[in-house]
């Protein structure tokens, strides 16, 4: 019997990464990843995503996953069996990750809700579009320290994407900062 799952693999910006959107919610808010089998042990899905050959990391969002390959495993031989994957978890009934998952702690001080708020509206959609999430880290000495994610955080364009994008709004909203940092894991 078939699946009623329907899942689009869309390509994005990355060529060693794609995005696998479906219907149904994976994650209620937030982007969880994971960079290796052995951080998805307790992640349902992720954990099954991993169990095959040639995935390099997993990215679960609320209505997508993006998963990234190492550069041997071609993706016609990856994708039917990443989407068997998916779709074998939900119809598992199991939750995506944890329910404990990643804490997501609100800055205190004016100026870091501010630059929040921004990514949430502008930047976070944009980035989901091409797969992949930003983390805001925090603000040292007027620069604002963000970590690209999922397809965005290998993709070559990533430098681009921080300084053509993020950047310029960031700048072109609060003058009193100075600049945005990409912080390596």
């Amino acid at each position: 019997m078939t699946s009623p799952h329907s899942i689009d693999t869309v390509p994005t910006p990355n060529p060693d990464a794609l995005m696998f959107k479906v219907q149904e919610t994976l994650v209620p808010v937030g982007t969880y990843e994971f960079k290796a089998a052995a951080h998805a042990s307790d992640a349902p899905l992720p954990r099954r995503i991993f169990d095959i050959t040639g995935v390099a990391s997993v990215l679960v969002a609320p209505r997508f996953i993006t998963v990234s390959k190492d550069a041997e495993s071609p993706w016609p031989l990856l994708v039917p069996s990443i989407k068997d994957a998916i779709r074998d978890f939900l119809d598992s009934g199991d939750m995506a990750v944890p329910e404990d998952g990643l804490p997501v702690d609100m800055p205190t001080d004016e100026l870091s809700r501010k630059v929040l708020a921004l990514l949430d509206e502008f930047i976070r959609p944009a980035i989901a579009q091409d797969g992949g999430d930003i983390v805001f880290l925090g603000i040292e000495d007027g620069v604002v320290l963000v970590r690209l994610i999922g397809a965005c955080g290998t993709c070559p364009s990533s430098t681009a994407t921080l300084a053509m994008g993020v950047e310029r709004m960031l700048l072109e909203e609060m003058p009193e900062l100075r600049g945005v940092r990409q912080v390596p894991v």
